[in-house]
C-alpha cells in the first residue's frame, strides 16, 4: 500500500476535512486495486465495511464506481455472490497532448487510460506564444472530432521537455523562449473552458506506468528515457520525485566524460545527453557521412539532414560497423549512468524506453552493461522492463497526469 494511501484519523482535526481526505484515499486506493471488494478494502485501510460502504455509494450514483461480481464466483449458484468495485471505464474522458521535440500527439483516453481517439501533427515544441495559439485551436478541433459531451471531460493534460513541476503547475526551464514567463495551465485553460495540468514528459510516463499500466509493483521504481535529451524519473514511497526547482531525474546532465563535447542544452561539457541523445548521435552519423568513412547510410539518406533514428538503426543492424560503433558507445554510456542511477536509489524496478533501446541486440548490452557497473547486491534484484518505441505514448502519459489529479480532487 502505497503511503499516501494511510487513512487519516487524526484526533482534533477538522472532521469534514477529514471526510473528505479519507474519501479521496479510498477512491484512489481502488483505482490502484481495483476490482476489489468491500471487506478488502476495509481490511487493508483499517476500516469497518459500513464506512466503505457510506463512501463508495455515492461513487456508484454517480457513475464514477459500479459493482461486478467476482470471477471466482460467478460459477456458483448458492449463495450470495462476491461483490467487486471497479472504476467505470466510461465515465469520464481525458485530452492528453505531447508537445515535443519533433511532433505534438493528441489523444482521447477514458478514466483507466484505454485509448479512444488520435491524432498527430508534424508541428513540434516552440516559443510559448506560438505553441499557446496552436494549442487553442487544434485542441477544441480535435475534441469537436471526437464528439464527447463536455460534462464527460476532466480535463486536457499537456507534457513537454524540460524542468516541470506539475503539481503546483509550474514551468522552470524549458529551453524556448517565453514559458517561464507565463502560466500555461491558467491561460490554456481560460482559453479552452477546461482544466489543464502540465508535466514533465518523462515523469508523466512513469505517472502513467503507475495508473494507467500498473507497471509499479515496487518502489523505489526508475522510468528511463532516451529520445532527444534523456532523463530518469522517480516514483520513491508512492510519491512522484520533483526535487528543488523540479530537476530530478535530469540524469542526461550529469557530466559522464570530462572535457566532452559541449552539451547543446545546457552548456557544459561531457553530458550524457550529448554524448547519448538522438540529437548527439545523429549529429555523429552525419559527421561520418560527410568522412571517408566506409558507411551504407548513404544508400538509406540522400541527404543528411533529413537522417532519421530508424534509418540509424536499420544501418546497424545491416552490420555498417561505424554506426554499430557510435551506438555501441553510446549505449555504454547510458549502462553507466543507469547503473549509477541504480547504485544511487537502489530500485526495485527499472522501466527503459527509446528507440535506440527497442532492438533485442540493443537491449542485451544495454543490461550487460548495467550489470557490469552496477552494485553486485542488486544482481537478480531488480525487474527490467523494455517497452517498445510508441510515439502516442507520451500524449497518453499526459493524461495519466489529469487523472492522478482527479483522484485527489473532490467529487
Amino acid at each position: 500500500m502505497h503511503l499516501e494511501d494511510s487513512f487519516v484519523n487524526e484526533k482534533g482535526s477538522n472532521h469534514q476535512l477529514l471526510k473528505q481526505n479519507n474519501h479521496n484515499l479510498i477512491k484512489r486506493f481502488i483505482y490502484r486495486n481495483s476490482p476489489i471488494s468491500r471487506v478488502e478494502i476495509a481490511q487493508q485501510l483499517g476500516l469497518t465495511t459500513a464506512t466503505i460502504t457510506g463512501m463508495v455509494n455515492p461513487m456508484i450514483s454517480s457513475g464514477l464506481l459500479r459493482e461486478t461480481v467476482a470471477p471466482a464466483e460467478e460459477a456458483k449458484s448458492a449463495g450470495r455472490p462476491r461483490m467487486m468495485l471497479e472504476f467505470v471505464p466510461e465515465a469520464y474522458y481525458i485530452c492528453g497532448v505531447d508537445v515535443g521535440v519533433y511532433r505534438t500527439s493528441y489523444i482521447l483516453t477514458d478514466i483507466r487510460g484505454n485509448i479512444v481517439a488520435i491524432r498527430d501533427t508534424n508541428q513540434p515544441l516552440d516559443e510559448y506564444q506560438v505553441t499557446l495559439e496552436r494549442l487553442s485551436q487544434e485542441i477544441p478541433d480535435f475534441l469537436a472530432a471526437a464528439a464527447i459531451p463536455r460534462e464527460k471531460l476532466l480535463g486536457v493534460g499537456i507534457c513537454l521537455p524540460g524542468m516541470i513541476d506539475g503539481s503546483v503547475d509550474k514551468i522552470y526551464d524549458i529551453f524556448y523562449e517565453g514559458w517561464t514567463e507565463h502560466n500555461l495551465c491558467a491561460e490554456l485553460g481560460q482559453r479552452l473552458g477546461l482544466k489543464v495540468e502540465v508535466e514533465n514528459n518523462v515523469r508523466a510516463r512513469a505517472i502513467s506506468a503507475e495508473l494507467f499500466d500498473r507497471m509499479v509493483k515496487a518502489e523505489p521504481f526508475a522510468y528511463f528515457f532516451v529520445s532527444f535529451g534523456v532523463a530518469c524519473q522517480m516514483i520513491i514511497d508512492g510519491k512522484v520525485l520533483y526535487g528543488q526547482s523540479a530537476a530530478a531525474g535530469e540524469i542526461g546532465h550529469t557530466v559522464v566524460q570530462r572535457n566532452g563535447p559541449v552539451c547543446p542544452t545546457c552548456g557544459n561539457r561531457g553530458c550524457l545527453e550529448a554524448l547519448t541523445g538522438e540529437r548527439a548521435i545523429l549529429q555523429q552519423c552525419r559527421n561520418i557521412m560527410a568522412s571517408d568513412t566506409a558507411t551504407g547510410l548513404e544508400e538509406l539518406c540522400r541527404d543528411p539532414r533529413g537522417l532519421t533514428m530508424e534509418q540509424v538503426l536499420m544501418a546497424q543492424e545491416m552490420g555498417d560497423q561505424a554506426v554499430g560503433h557510435i551506438i555501441e558507445d553510446a549505449i555504454e554510456y547510458l549502462g553507466i549512468a543507469l547503473a549509477n542511477t541504480i547504485n544511487l536509489i537502489s530500485p526495485r524496478a527499472v522501466v527503459l524506453e527509446g528507440r535506440i533501446l527497442s532492438t533485442p541486440k540493443n537491449q542485451e548490452r544495454m543490461l550487460r552493461t548495467v550489470e557490469q557497473y552496477m552494485f553486485h547486491i542488486h544482481s537478480g534484484m531488480i525487474d527490467f522492463t523494455f517497452l517498445p518505441y510508441d510515439p502516442d505514448r507520451g500524449a497518453r502519459a499526459a493524461a495519466a497526469v489529469v487523472v492522478k489529479e482527479f483522484l485527489s480532487r473532490s467529487l
